[in-house]
């Protein structure tokens, strides 16, 4: 089955650049030229992929960005733009986006990241973690067991330790988490309440098992841990 990618960028000359690179036979590749007509595509369709300019006729691209994360938590983000700001990336990577490039920019370093991150994504959904052994999710009840013990957790908190459990191995910063629970209703909780929440949920593994289940990636955020000691 052919991954699907949406490219929003309103100069024809760099979507042709993309395109050009992209293989027809493992990519089906959607074009917007504005900002309202990739907002319709999103609000309507699933994409795989997309790639995100943020300088944007009707609608930008990082109202596109937040759109496409509370619709589609799944979908790869990348943004491909001239904006080579910081205070720009600090807000796409806060929104949700899997990578920022910056133009003027390189046709194949697009499509090999492209490439990277849908293969990357299928390697990992049919990768299982050992720690999956230690945690067992009731979804319905909303029930975390850690050993066969029930986690009595906060709303939040259960959010968090989700978030985690559902997107095994990947890392997430603290903006992110905070912006995923703002876009689920839970509540507005910043840097320092994230912080807070890991803190919180780590005591209450701890009562029930000795192995590391959330660990920290330094400057970058936390991520489920599968490297513990079975022993």
């Amino acid at each position: 089955m052919k991954h699907k990618i949406l490219i929003v960028e309103d100069e024809p000359q760099i979507v042709n650049l993309i395109c050009k690179r992209l293989d027809e036979k493992k990519y089906d590749i959607t074009v917007a030229y504005d900002g309202a007509k990739a907002l319709e595509l999103i609000k309507t369709e699933h994409f795989d992929l997309l790639s995100l300019d943020i300088m944007l006729p009707s609608v930008d691209g990082l109202t596109l960005c937040d759109e496409v994360r509370k619709r589609h938590k799944d979908s790869l983000v990348v943004i491909v733009s001239a904006l080579d700001l910081e205070e720009q990336k600090e807000r796409a990577y806060a929104l949700g986006a899997d990578d920022y490039i910056a133009k003027p920019f390189s046709p194949k370093l697009v499509a090999l990241k492209m490439a990277s991150l849908l293969n990357r994504r299928l390697e990992l959904s049919h990768t299982t973690l050992n720690t999956c052994d230690t945690i067992e999710l009731h979804k319905d009840l909303k029930r975390f067991y850690i050993e066969n013990h029930h986690l009595n957790l906060t709303l939040s908190e259960y959010t968090i330790f989700e978030i985690l459990y559902n997107t095994q191995k990947k890392t997430f910063s603290k903006e992110e988490l905070s912006q995923i629970l703002y876009n689920e209703d839970v509540g507005t909780i910043d840097k320092k309440g994230i912080g807070t929440h890991i803190y919180q949920l780590r005591k209450k593994i701890a009562k029930h098992t000795n192995k590391e289940i959330i660990k920290t990636i330094r400057s970058v955020g936390y991520t489920l841990y599968e490297d513990y000691d079975e022993n």
